[in-house]
């Protein structure tokens, strides 16, 4: 207690509380940049860790394929039957599979999404297994790149016909060929745990191929495993398929970078790109796994790149050996990570080594709000008679960004087109317009919007950091709203037109040289996706209740009350 007492008694003598107080804004952007500096050092010797396996029970490196050159007839075979297919009509094709498979001794269903043509599944029925668990194997008509998946076809098939002819199975396989690996599987997989008569028990996980007209040959292979919502696949499963593909010599790039040049920035570049793709996850260059998202099922994508220096069998052989390991296991994934960000195919950093990065953002707006409380002149008592005024303005804000999340799903893709355009300007009528609040109301609404702001990162920090990232860092120059606007009201116009969520569409339309903005509602849409929502129920009400008060917020009114106030003290 003695020690406490003089520390606060030091405290008041040197006065660190007001000077602490004044420093507020200073710490609120520091803070910031705190956090964009603990992600750069991510990637430096000692922040990260090599991957492994943490499930003994896969044992990948004990697995062998038997999968090999004797089967290369077959796919060759398979690749130029079903070429010659590529301009039927899908329903065609699926008749010619659907033979196949019955030649095969495997019975064929089809589920009818009642949007696009139906998705073909196949379910081999595993001799030593209990019919409870499976593992898929998804082949889509046409891979991410709108082209003809026309060697993952063939290699799906052959697989297929040498799944069957090993008796080690002891989970069911499952054969799925949608007409493409966005809302037509994703249909599929909801319709499978709730509707579908033929099924094979709980599918532990899913592999997609994605193989186009390379030929025989490959060079490496692309992964992507980013789901939906922020949630990603055991970080064993990603391990044994990587293990498996070194041993078989095969590079793997992640992120477009190869696992053979490994050093700093090529880390750094990983990170950064895998935070990006987790926050457009579902909403451009769907491949397919994010379809599973949402069922406890780890899922990924495999995607041939080149066209020399591996045979086709290998790649198979992928494919083959990690379903061996997936076979082994009694239980479901459970040991290794689900919450990580990849540097490369060898290296990633977990959840408690860059989590902190977003609790530096929250910590930066909550700074925020207190500073636009204590150090904007105000009256702190005439807050709680401004508090039913403040809910008010908070309600109707939420109101409105409500009626938007609904009606704007709703549009059609030429309207979605101008919606981003129309809702970035709107700092343009607020610097026109006027409002009758006092400059304590405006002030203690900026603070509860800033502390909104704070909130939002906080309940995404665990479960889609990405995206808490990502919105703490585009909203941050609200925070500098408050400190400004007193001066300087055209530089808070400013920030808040740069902080605008519907700005930021824009730009990210230009940037991705696409429609991002209707993609990220079909993402909605189709796949479930709640990136929209967190949006414009979250981020949006906040910048809108700042909007609002900044038309109240007079500076000369502002200083005169500052006056005031220290006459009082």
């Amino acid at each position: 207690m003695a020690l406490a007492e003089k520390v606060l008694r030091k405290i008041h003598k040197l006065n660190l509380i007001p000077k602490a107080i004044k420093l507020l804004p200073r710490l609120s952007i520091v803070l910031a940049a705190l956090s964009v500096l603990w992600l750069v050092t991510l990637p430096q010797d000692g922040n990260y860790r090599n991957c492994y396996i943490s499930e003994n029970a896969l044992m990948p490196g004990q697995v062998t394929s038997y999968f090999r050159e004797s089967e290369w007839n077959i796919v060759r075979g398979y690749r130029n039957e079903i070429k010659q297919l590529e301009q039927q009509p899908i329903e065609q094709r699926n008749e010619v599979i659907t033979q196949w498979l019955q030649d095969l001794g495997l019975p064929v269903s089809r589920h009818r999404n009642g949007f696009t043509n139906d998705t073909l599944y196949s379910i081999m029925h595993a001799s030593r297994g209990e019919n409870t668990e499976a593992m898929a194997l998804v082949v889509p008509w046409v891979n991410s790149d709108d082209e003809f998946n026309e060697g993952a076809m063939a290699l799906g098939m052959a697989l297929m016909r040498y799944f069957q002819r090993i008796s080690v199975w002891s989970k069911n396989i499952i054969l799925v060929i949608p007409p493409d690996g966005k809302q037509s599987l994703r249909s599929w997989v909801n319709a499978y745990h709730t509707s579908l008569d033929d099924t094979a028990g709980s599918i532990e996980a899913a592999i997609i191929m994605e193989y186009g007209k390379q030929g025989d040959g490959f060079q490496y292979y692309d992964m992507f495993y980013e789901g939906l919502n922020g949630q990603l696949p055991n970080l064993d499963l990603l391990n044994t398929a990587n293990q498996i593909g070194q041993h078989e010599g095969i590079s793997c790039s992640i992120q477009g970078i190869s696992d053979r040049a490994i050093n700093f920035t090529n880390r750094l570049k990983t990170l950064f790109a895998g935070i990006l793709r987790l926050v457009v996850a579902g909403s451009r260059d769907v491949h397919g796994h994010e379809a599973f998202s949402g069922w406890q099922i780890q899922a990924f994508t495999i995607k041939a790149r080149g066209a020399q220096g591996h045979d086709v069998t290998q790649f198979g052989r992928i494919v083959d050996s990690t379903f061996r390991s997936v076979n082994n296991l009694l239980e479901k994934f459970h040991q290794s990570f689900f919450f990580y960000l990849m540097l490369s195919p060898k290296h990633f950093v977990s959840i408690g080594t860059y989590l902190p990065s977003a609790v530096l953002l929250a910590v930066a707006y909550a700074l925020g709000a207190l500073n636009t409380i204590l150090n904007t002149g105000i009256e702190l008592d005439q807050i709680p008679h401004s508090l039913t005024r403040l809910l008010v303005v908070a309600v109707v804000a939420e109101v409105i960004c409500v009626v938007l999340s609904v009606i704007i799903p709703q549009a059609s893709v030429d309207m979605l087109e101008y919606v981003p355009m129309a809702l970035s300007i709107l700092p343009v009528f607020v610097a026109k317009s006027r409002s009758q609040s006092s400059n304590t109301t405006s002030f203690a609404l900026i603070g509860l919007a800033l502390l909104i702001i704070a909130f939002l990162i906080t309940a995404l920090l665990i479960v889609h950091f990405a995206l808490a990232l990502t919105i703490g860092l585009l909203a941050i120059p609200l925070t500098f709203v408050p400190t400004v606007i007193q001066t300087n009201k055209k530089l808070a116009i400013l920030c808040l037109f740069v902080s605008n969520p519907f700005l930021v569409f824009v730009l990210a339309n230009g940037y991705f040289g696409e429609d991002f903005f209707a993609n990220l509602i079909a993402s909605w849409n189709q796949l479930q996706c709640w990136t929209w929502l967190v949006i414009i129920l979250g981020w949006f009400p906040a910048w809108l209740m700042i909007a609002y008060a900044t038309t109240g917020i007079s500076s000369i009114g502002a200083k005169e009350e500052k006056r005031e106030m220290e006459e009082k003290l």
